[in-house]
């Protein structure tokens, strides 16, 4: 029997039940169905490591299908996280153990579990502006009250932090955590000097704020190593560390970790409510690092995107000329383009997008207000040559929307 009645017509009214907060949250970002995505910030699929991971996954199966097709509990696969454990150690200089550590799907995932265990409704979060625009909606899905503070080149201004943590005790309020992406921002691309870590780490303690360093874009380095993490820096007190496979290995991996004292980690891990991450990924995920291909993928992709940055930024300067500015990265995905005086985000968005071209407005990564003088532009998954077409398209929406406006 046929009828011309929509499926599900009449029954819940879902905008009246949604939930509080739902309606303080940004559209999640997401991949572009353009013909050329400057938005993308994920590994190029030519780059991605197939073969080592399949025959990672069927050793890891064959090894105990048994304990890989069960449950793996909330923590995690407890050699995986001993052998996080050993890599933070050595980088660090502490003595880590897996208890130290808790694995997540991804370090989105990890962000959001960190939150719910933080964070409720009125309590402040301060972040680094711009901002990746998963923490922002994971902190005000929580109910929190997000504080900016403003980068320059060095990523979050420490003078700017204390500014920031000194008015909120004055309000009689409570900072619960400070956020942000020290090393290879997004979506500045800025990285944090040494000395200005030691600085943030030092007003945190004077505030009793927990540091949450997202630290995603590690080992993407391009013109040398980063410095310590900001964990590193405060020999792991008061920071919780949060890494992934997503930009090294494989976003589809979903395999992210908090790495941080024992008693934080315990707290964490009790307020995850779901049966843990796949044990069959979490097994694939060691196996794969224990067979010895790791080390020479990294170095091919740092290859890869340091040229596919360089090109960008050339591509930039010819495209844009005087209409645009921006710093380059010393690593990971982004390029942070700040626009001429009078050029619109909203409006070059628009513009770009009319020649299939997609890349985000400022206004996405700003905690606080909008920003409609940046664009991020995202270069790891478009070739070379491709890439050079891409920007110089966008280079003609610049140059329409500043000739509107005149």
């Amino acid at each position: 029997m046929s009828t011309d009645e929509p499926a599900f017509a009449g029954g819940a009214d879902y905008e009246r039940l949604l939930g509080p907060f739902v309606g303080d949250l940004a559209q999640p970002t997401s991949l572009s169905p353009l013909a050329y995505d400057l938005n993308a910030g994920v590994p190029d699929h030519a780059t991605l490591p197939v073969d080592a991971i399949a025959d990672a996954m069927e050793r890891a199966l064959r090894a105990d299908p048994g304990g890989a097709l069960t449950y793996g509990g909330a923590q995690g696969y407890e050699p995986l996280r001993a052998w996080i454990a050993d890599r933070e150690s050595e980088a660090s200089g502490l003595a880590l153990g897996p208890q130290n550590v808790t694995l997540c799907s991804g370090s989105a995932h990890a962000i959001d579990n960190i939150a719910a265990t933080f964070l409720g409704p009125g309590d402040v979060a301060v972040i680094s502006a711009p901002a990746y625009p998963g923490a922002i909606r994971s902190f005000r899905a929580r109910g929190a009250r997000i504080v900016a503070v403003p980068q320059d080149e060095g990523g979050m201004r420490a003078d700017a932090l204390a500014e920031v943590l000194d008015r909120i005790a004055a309000e009689g309020a409570t900072a619960k955590l400070i956020y942000l992406v020290a090393t290879y921002d997004n979506p500045s691309g800025a990285t944090v000097p040494r000395g200005r870590r030691e600085e943030i780490v030092d007003i945190a303690a004077r505030h009793g704020v927990l540091i949450v360093e997202d630290d995603a874009y590690a080992g993407l380095d391009f013109d040398g190593p980063a410095p310590d993490s900001m964990f590193s820096v405060a020999r792991g007190r008061g920071v919780l560390y949060v890494g992934t496979a997503s930009k090294t290995v494989a976003t589809g991996l979903r395999v992210g970790w908090v790495v941080g004292g024992e008693e934080a980690i315990r707290h964490v891990v009790f307020t995850r409510l779901d049966n843990g991450s796949s044990p069959l990924v979490l097994r694939t995920l060691l196996a794969y690092y224990e067979g010895g291909t790791h080390g020479a993928h990294l170095a091919r992709i740092q290859d890869v995107y340091r040229e596919r940055r360089d090109v960008a930024a050339e591509a930039v300067r010819a495209a844009f000329g005087e209409l645009a500015s921006f710093v380059l990265p010393g690593g990971g995905f982004y390029l942070w383009i700040r626009l001429a005086e009078g050029i619109d985000a909203s409006a070059l968005q628009t513009a770009a997008a009319e020649r299939d071209v997609a890349v985000t407005t400022g206004t996405l990564y700003a905690p606080e207000g909008s920003d409609e003088r940046h664009i991020r532009l995202a270069y790891p998954t478009v070739p070379p040559d491709t890439l050079r077409g891409a920007i110089a398209r966008l280079g003609e929406a610049c140059a329409a929307v500043a000739a509107a406006g005149s």
